[in-house]
């Protein structure tokens, strides 16, 4: 019989190279959609499809690392409103893991230099 864990059971409490990367874009402030690729291209990581993004923050939402919430309605945008996000707490501290996972990662190499 198969069983579903959910992203919140995952024994591995690190984020991915992705999630880690748009958690520190989200630690400088509050962004939408467009806003993180943009930052997140400049930062190295390629492009990324918006459909690719959006996933990954669900992703990251469920996770307890971001919330969302979503902006006003505007006229010059159509009436569109867009997608804010923001990291919580729990994406702080995952960055902070990642972080420091990735540090000790590096001086292990260093040493063996």
């Amino acid at each position: 019989m198969l069983s579903f864990v959910s992203f919140a059971q995952m024994s591995d409490p690190f984020p991915t190279t992705r999630e880690a990367t748009i958690l520190a874009i989200l630690a400088s402030g509050e962004l939408y959609g467009r806003e993180i690729r943009n930052q997140y291209r400049k930062l190295g990581g390629g492009v990324m499809p918006l459909g690719s993004l959006y996933t990954t923050l669900a992703r990251m939402e469920h996770k307890g690392y971001v919330s969302s919430r979503m902006g006003d309605s505007l006229h010059e945008r159509g009436g569109n409103r867009r997608k804010y996000f923001r990291i919580r707490a729990a994406g702080a501290a995952a960055l902070d893991a990642y972080q420091a996972r990735a540090s000790g990662l590096l001086r292990l190499e260093l040493d063996r230099a």
